[in-house]
């Protein structure tokens, strides 16, 4: 017994009127490839990270950037005499913490001034000890931070807040102290 194949008919797709969609036979799949046009594209490259444009000196920086600072100490100046002639209450708030801020901002970049100079005076000595034929001080972290508590006590004491700052030190201490003790919830 033969099994007769089903005669495919063959329809033609021409539209009757050009205005009408064309029709496409849904049983066979057809996938239009889509010429994309392969647009360059564009990197933006930002000099401060850019190795092409130098390296990143930071002690060059600070010296050529360090007016800024000075602007920042007078700026300050200004904010404080607007501070006192100022009525509204939330311009007042604005004003304090653009005060505070930029005090932060100064303490901190004094502090940078300092440890730079500590290290500078660290490297001085330990090429006078090569020169004279000693073996190099090399400070450790340890003396490092010694040395750090020692002036900052002895600026505290200068400053006549020694004692206030230990009862804060005490009271901070024996509060972590009372954190860590067993509960007499138990």
């Amino acid at each position: 017994m033969r099994v007769k194949k089903k005669t495919q008919v063959k329809t033609d797709f021409k539209r009757a009127n050009p205005n009408r969609p064309r029709e496409i036979s849904s049983k066979s799949r057809r996938i239009e490839t889509k010429v994309a046009i392969q647009v360059p594209k564009v990197f933006r490259s930002d000099p401060r990270f850019d190795n092409l444009c130098g390296e990143f000196r930071e002690r060059s920086f600070y010296r050529n950037y360090d007016f800024v600072n000075k602007m920042k100490e007078d700026e300050v100046k200004k904010l404080k005499e607007e501070l006192q002639e100022e009525t509204q209450p939330r311009r007042i708030e604005k004003i304090k913490y653009l005060i505070q801020r930029m005090e932060n901002q100064i303490r901190a970049e004094k502090k940078r001034k300092l440890e730079e100079e500590k290290q500078e005076e660290e490297k001085r000595i330990t090429i006078e000890a090569l020169k004279e034929g000693k073996s190099p001080y090399f400070a450790t972290k340890w003396a490092r931070k010694e040395r750090d508590l020692k002036e900052k006590f002895e600026s505290l004491k200068e400053d006549g807040r020694l004692n206030q700052y230990m009862a804060k030190k005490r009271k901070h201490n024996a509060q972590r102290d009372r954190r860590h003790m067993p509960s007499e919830q138990y």
